[in-house]
């Protein structure tokens, strides 16, 4: 087994992925996932860091075989707003815009969150935890720490960290993580106030005596509620005990929600990592500067569809870039992707056809390989596959980097002098794209080589043409329902940018 190398933000390097289980003999690798707050519309930066927690995961599961438990969560309570309205709490500010209470509007975009995620493939994770749901667990971290003297209280404000009392806080921001410390503020932009030092944070906000919040919970000083970094620090901890593999999330979380997580877990359950390894993707960025909702500088991904892409197509636009690389998104771009990805089809089923009878029936007994290497054994006949699935796994094993190894098989296109050659690299790409890519190439290609000219009745070419009318004139429910009636009456629409398909179900 090839030794698989992750680039680690606490040591600033890539370490050779050894996992817990193997020093504990337990039986699971365990992934913990910062989630998405729930309050409004997700962007691509959203469906980034969901992608990357899923190949994390197809990775350690399918590729290597481990066992794993993936946890990911939805915050659904109290999230500041970065915008003028600083300390204001997303989730009760669009509650008033949307004429929702705060629970009917978590529900409503955690709902739509994972209709996304399922669009784009990634399979939904072992649990996927509400933050409203650990209250109390929560609570009893802060009761803890302030029995152990690490937390003061200004009075009708918050119950404060007192970070002077650690003294390798900031250690995530390693190796030079004291001067970070210097300029390091409590979310870079709040003044000090009455806190004792600058990076002391906030653990537990008290509800104003004036105001009726529609999320607040009794506590031993106040009606209050709980601050973010505390509640990764609960639900990791039910689901992934107090030390855990592979802590992942988004880059900008490092210097105050990551660091913050850590020295409340480390101190509460006395383990020191508390993590081994602290995964970080970039962003994704628009008109060069991160894609945003509160600067208006994003895209949802609501307008996938109506411009005539696939959810898929975006996966692919994600593979193409290492997840530790600023991904720039623009409709060109996506274009260039889905172009590229259309390409692949073609050259799939064009080599495909051509052995087709010696190797779909080998496809369906993937789900029974237990690693690449099982893999390897049971199908590969030649030097040239054995050497390039080699060599994909060398890429893939180096810190997940999917773009070298998409260029990896392109490149072995190019290399193929036999036929058995080109059966084991069909087999190769088909492998890799239910374990771990999920382009859909298999679906894409059968469905391409079933394609036939067919008597199309008159009946459902007019209901095509009317769907397609409704379509050009944003008309989406009239189309949806359309569409219902001509799949009711045993046919399907295939549509690309410029013209529709009829097909045969």
């Amino acid at each position: 087994m090839k030794k698989l190398t992750i680039y680690n933000t606490l040591t600033r390097q890539k370490d050779e992925f050894i996992p817990l289980m193997e020093e504990w003999k337990k039986d699971f690798v365990w992934i913990y996932s910062c989630g998405p707050t729930v309050y409004d519309e997700p962007h691509f930066g959203n469906l980034r860091a969901a992608f990357t927690a899923d190949m994390i995961r197809n990775v350690m599961k399918n590729i290597i075989w481990y066992k794993t438990i993936a946890v990911s969560n939805f915050t659904d309570v109290w999230h500041i707003v970065w915008d003028a309205d600083t300390w204001e709490d997303k989730m009760e500010k669009w509650s008033r815009k949307t004429w929702l209470n705060v629970w009917e509007l978590a529900k409503k975009y955690e709902d739509i969150f994972r209709n996304y995620f399922k669009k784009l493939n990634v399979a939904p994770f072992d649990f996927m935890p509400r933050a409203t749901e650990f209250i109390n667990e929560q609570l009893e971290i802060v009761l803890d720490l302030e029995k152990k003297w690490y937390t003061y209280i200004i009075p009708w404000d918050w119950v404060y960290f007192d970070t002077s009392k650690v003294s390798d806080y900031g250690k995530l921001l390693w190796p030079n993580f004291k001067k970070h410390l210097e300029w390091l503020r409590a979310w870079e932009r709040v003044d000090l106030g009455r806190k004792k030092n600058p990076t002391d944070f906030a653990l537990w906000k008290f509800s104003p005596i004036d105001e009726k919040r529609q999320m607040e919970w009794d506590s031993p000083w106040w009606k209050s509620f709980p601050w973010w970094h505390t509640e990764c620090c609960a639900m990791a901890t039910k689901y992934l005990w107090k030390q855990f593999d592979i802590h992942h999330w988004w880059y900008d979380l490092i210097p105050v929600h990551h660091t913050n997580e850590i020295v409340q877990s480390e101190l509460v359950y006395g383990t020191n990592p508390r993590v081994k390894y602290w995964i970080h993707h970039q962003f994704v960025n628009m008109n060069w500067e991160k894609m945003s909702k509160s600067k208006w500088n994003y895209v949802s991904p609501a307008e996938i569809e109506p411009n005539w892409f696939s959810f898929i197509d975006f996966r692919y636009f994600l593979l193409i870039s290492h997840y530790r690389s600023f991904l720039d998104f623009s409709w060109e771009s996506l274009q260039a992707a889905k172009n590229t990805r259309a390409n692949l089809i073609k050259k799939l089923t064009n080599e495909f056809a051509k052995i087709e009878s010696e190797i779909w029936e080998l496809i369906w007994t993937f789900d029974n390989i237990k690693n690449y290497e099982d893999f390897d054994n049971k199908f590969l006949a030649t030097t040239f596959g054995q050497e390039t699935l080699n060599t994909l796994m060398e890429s893939l094993f180096d810190d997940f980097n999917t773009p070298q190894l998409l260029a990896d098989l392109n490149k072995a296109f190019w290399q193929i002098t036999a036929n058995n050659e080109l059966k084991d690299l069909l087999l190769i790409i088909f492998y890799l794209d239910e374990k771990l890519l999920k382009l859909d190439l298999y679906k894409e290609v059968i469905f391409q080589l079933n394609k036939k000219d067919i008597a199309i009745p008159q009946e459902i070419i007019d209901l095509a043409e009317k769907r397609w009318q409704a379509k050009l004139n944003k008309d989406f429910t009239t189309a949806d329902e359309l569409k219902k009636q001509i799949q009711i009456l045993g046919y399907d629409i295939k549509d690309s940018k410029d013209s529709y398909e009829i097909l045969k179900i």
